[in-house]
């Protein structure tokens, strides 16, 4: 076996352990019943030092480097050296962290996951402080040990996210994003649409999303799908790739099934020169958003995505609603307390409020005792809205929950390149609406796999929008197509 080989045999053991792992959680989160959670914890917590310590090995570090000094080096693509380099930078960050700090960390995020479950459920915020604010101090930590001469901490964290992306790159992107949208949304008619109330079986809404995402290109073969308080998807490997969702309003979950498929096309369709040095989520959530967000919005909002499926649509869900109407149903722009649930335009906000709350955690200039309360006035102050409850406000989301501190931004990223895609497939493969009316959908799967998803996480999201659209990100196509849409 030439240097490289010997690396892939060692990071095959990793990515056993890290299958076991996501495994565990899936579990946790589908359907293991919930006096399992702490056995499962202390299961998936020995896992992961296994892990560890086979992250941090000097006979990890010594395969990395000699793969890289190797002749064989020069002979394999670009993107897998940079994944290699990857791999050399994250050991050494990584190495900084002290194992009994780790393990103490997985531990605490398992448990404040589970603490957050019910804390939502409940409306009970003062049962889950503890973990949030433990796990904010224990984040802080965590970044401070791979960081040690860090300058911006919050900055260090969207790096992790996002390799190469900043508060710098995001600041005035989302300003001027914001200077745009708030006009726009202040402008909004409030429409009184009849209310859906019809509700799919668990097993029924499981099928209706395997033909959601078969249309969309999703392969059913290589996926698992499990219900969920909050939808994601995780990717084990390129052959199990699965997706969570939670069974609400039919109509509105067609827009989670659609974003969740985004993401499992990207996951399906990284290259299998790549995969082998796959033992972790490689730092492209921006990117990966993107794509979730250019299927769920760009894509899946249209009139003309549902044209050759709404016979199909009408039909499970048993409605009898023109399509026209179904399609204002569907596109409804208007204010709202959660993020999930929130219209393509709105969301918007709702990201830049979790990323101004974030920004100022870790930068040291908030309360922590009146999280609830500053989060309840940007609401206020950006979408016009009152939270009333916690479970509508601070507690909507499960991210803070596990420390993914810096992953929100990565949404309005997304949907930032998003709109320089729509230029980009539209002078490229044609227009948008005919090819989507003529059921030619997989056409632009297609093109989105040959041209981003192949690469994984070689580029991030600015690099990918000079490679693919020609410029740097911009958010001039999505205020554009904001504006052609809502006003």
């Amino acid at each position: 076996m030439n240097n490289i080989d010997l690396l892939k045999e060692y990071l095959k053991k990793i990515g056993q352990l890290n299958y076991l792992i996501t495994v565990l959680r899936w579990e946790m989160d589908t359907v293991a019943p919930e006096k399992s959670y702490d056995y499962l914890i202390n299961v998936s917590t020995k896992y992961e030092m296994e892990s560890f310590d086979l992250q941090t090995s000097e006979e990890y570090i010594k395969l990395i480097e000699d793969s890289i000094n190797s002749t064989e080096f020069n002979n394999i693509t670009v993107e897998e050296q940079l994944y290699l380099k990857r791999l050399r930078d994250d050991y050494y960050k990584f190495k900084r962290v002290p194992k009994d700090f780790y393990e103490e960390f997985c531990t605490l995020k398992s448990n404040s996951v589970a603490s957050w479950v019910n804390a939502k459920k409940n409306n009970d915020y003062a049962s889950y402080k503890p973990y949030l604010m433990k796990i904010i101090d224990y984040t802080k930590k965590y970044y401070q040990y791979m960081y040690p001469e860090s300058t911006n901490l919050y900055d260090d964290m969207l790096n992790d996210f996002e390799l190469g992306v900043t508060s710098s790159t995001i600041d005035p992107l989302f300003e001027k994003l914001k200077e745009e949208i708030i006009p726009i949304v202040r402008n909004l008619k409030q429409k009184n649409l009849k209310e859906f109330t019809y509700r799919l079986s668990d097993s029924e809404f499981i099928t209706f999303a395997k033909f959601i995402l078969n249309y969309i290109g999703f392969d059913n073969t290589r996926g698992a799908l499990g219900l969920y308080t909050h939808g994601y998807t995780t990717k084990l490997n390129n052959n199990d790739v699965r997706i969570t969702f939670t069974n609400k309003n039919p109509i509105d979950s067609i827009s989670t099934i659609v974003h969740e498929g985004g993401h499992g096309i990207f996951d399906q369709n990284i290259g299998s020169n790549l995969t082998s040095y796959e033992t972790y989520d490689v730092n492209c959530y921006a990117l990966h958003e993107s794509q979730s967000r250019f299927f769920e919005n760009i894509l899946g909002r249209r009139k003309s995505f549902f044209v050759p499926i709404y016979d199909e649509i009408k039909k499970v869900l048993k409605i009898d609603m023109p399509l026209d109407e179904f399609v204002e149903y569907y596109n409804d722009a208007h204010t709202s307390k959660i993020r999930t649930e929130a219209d393509e335009l709105t969301y918007c906000l709702h990201i830049i409020i979790r990323y101004e709350i974030e920004r100022e955690i870790f930068n040291g200039s908030i309360d922590l005792d009146k999280l609830p309360e500053i989060w309840n006035n940007k609401y206020k102050e950006y979408l016009g809205v009152n939270i009333n409850t916690y479970s509508e406000g601070i507690l909507q989301d499960m991210h803070w929950s596990d420390g993914s501190f810096g992953y929100f931004p990565s949404y309005l990223l997304g949907s930032i390149l998003d709109g320089m895609l729509l230029e980009k497939v539209n002078s490229t493969l044609g227009d948008v609406d005919t090819l989507l009316s003529e059921g030619r959908i997989k056409e632009i799967t297609k093109f989105l796999n040959e041209n981003i998803h192949k690469y994984g996480g070689s580029y991030n999201i600015c690099e990918v929008a000079k490679r693919v659209c020609g410029k740097e990100l911009e958010v001039v196509p999505l205020v554009n197509y904001f504006k052609d849409k809502y006003q």
